[in-house]
């Protein structure tokens, strides 16, 4: 049978239904005894890296391609509609589970609408495929007992694991993993019991492999959100191209492009996690509007308008918001950047009545952008109309700003909040 033949006859699927969490796939055998699959994660609204996996397996025909998680980045409908889209030109099979972004303002059951379950296993050959979900960042005592049942059951000489959040971090000084070390010390020994061979997870954006007690444990978070580790360190986009024949398992790391994120996107980011943000996604948000300007280093005012955007204490509450203690940075596609404290994000009264809320604008006197030329862009929109540069001054912890003009930045890529 050649592979055009088998993709089809891999479409057609018995289901069959073991609890009210999970279903199990029954899938067929290439003629040569072959499995080859795709394995990447956390593309969290960026399509690009997503396009090139589909249009490679399209190409190349592997079994499946299977996403670990966080496929949006805040679990909005028209964040899954579009991820959907991409995966759906697939002619493949195409299997997922929820991470934690999936999650957020109640899009686990906007998952569930679009991909279905994020726990069940499949059979394939020789091999054994198991998918359970950590989204919570933990795992529930139905879906831990479920996971050791299905491990028990199967008989396959291979066993691979699929979830979202690792049970470790291998960063040194960090934690991204799961949030209950017991839950991780439960799986880790449940996987070295019944003798799984790998296991993959995405959630830190970046390639990892450590093997523990002859477990296989593949990091593949770097299927388009921003990087949490340099590139000797793993910081790579990527996707892993799975191999299992006559002559062993072949784990291949494929390196994607570099998303090049249009000026109509921001990553926003906390201590543990970021989320990827587009224009439609802002439009959906509360917007802010009013009338401002700002003095630039010489006194001269500039910028006079009407600024459009969302309030940047709402767009941190994404991640996790902020401590009193902490430090906002707001980065520019160029390098330029500038720190910003609790009371600029969160004002009290009086400074308020000085700065007024501080947006992310997104629209310029009606003009949004990729027209708009110095958009994104922050902005203070100043009760009088008008930020001056002892304004800026009055709202900064340590009183030495140049000017505001230097702190509404233009082109803004990355709004980050770094523990004090």
């Amino acid at each position: 049978m050649d592979r055009q033949k088998m993709a089809l006859v891999l479409s057609v699927i018995t289901i069959l239904l073991v609890s009210s969490i999970s279903v199990i796939f029954f899938l067929g055998m290439t003629d040569d005894g072959t499995i080859n699959f795709y394995v990447f994660g956390d593309s969290q609204g960026y399509q690009g890296g997503v396009e090139q996996i589909v249009t490679t397996a399209n190409l190349h025909r592997p079994d499946f391609i299977f996403h670990c998680g966080d496929l949006t980045p805040f679990g909005q409908e028209n964040q899954y509609q579009a991820i959907k889209t991409v995966l759906d030109q697939s002619i493949v099979p195409v299997y997922a589970t929820i991470g934690n972004h999936d999650l957020k303002d109640g899009g686990g059951a906007l998952y569930e609408e679009y991909f279905g379950s994020s726990t069940y296993s499949f059979d394939r050959g020789p091999a054994h495929f198991t998918v359970f979900n950590t989204s919570s960042g933990d795992i529930t005592s139905q879906e831990f007992s479920w996971l050791e049942q299905d491990l028990t059951k199967t008989e396959a000489e291979f066993r691979f694991v699929f979830t979202h959040i690792p049970p470790f971090d291998p960063r040194t000084g960090e934690n991204h993993s799961l949030i209950n070390l017991t839950s991780s010390t439960q799986l880790m020994s449940l996987f070295e019991e019944h003798e799984v061979d790998v296991v993959f997870t995405g959630h830190i954006h970046m390639y990892n492999e450590t093997t523990i007690n002859g477990v296989r444990y593949v990091i593949t978070g770097g299927a388009g959100a921003s990087l949490y580790a340099d590139e000797d360190s793993g910081g790579i986009y990527h996707y892993m191209n799975v191999t299992l024949n006559e002559d062993g398992l072949t784990l291949e790391t494929v390196l994607l492009d570099t998303p090049s994120l249009p000026r109509d996107s921001v990553v926003v980011r906390g201590p543990v996690e970021d989320v990827t943000i587009s224009l439609d996604d802002l439009l959906l948000m509360n917007i802010v509007t009013g009338y401002s300007s700002f003095q630039n280093q010489y006194d001269n005012w500039r910028g006079h308008g009407t600024y459009t955007g969302i309030a940047i204490s709402e767009l941190i509450e994404l991640v996790g918001g902020m401590g009193i203690n902490d430090t906002l940075v707001v980065r520019s596609f160029d390098g330029y950047s500038q720190e910003f404290s609790y009371s600029n994000v969160y004002p009290n009264a009086t400074w308020s009545e000085i700065q007024g809320p501080m947006i992310l604008a997104f629209a310029y006197n009606g003009t949004s952008v990729l027209d708009w030329a110095d958009g994104m862009r922050l902005a203070m929109i100043s009760p009088d109309g008008g930020y001056s540069n002892t304004d800026a001054n009055q709202t900064s912890e340590s009183g030495a700003v140049i000017s505001a003009g230097a702190r509404w930045v233009r082109f803004v890529s990355l709004i980050e909040v770094i523990s004090g």
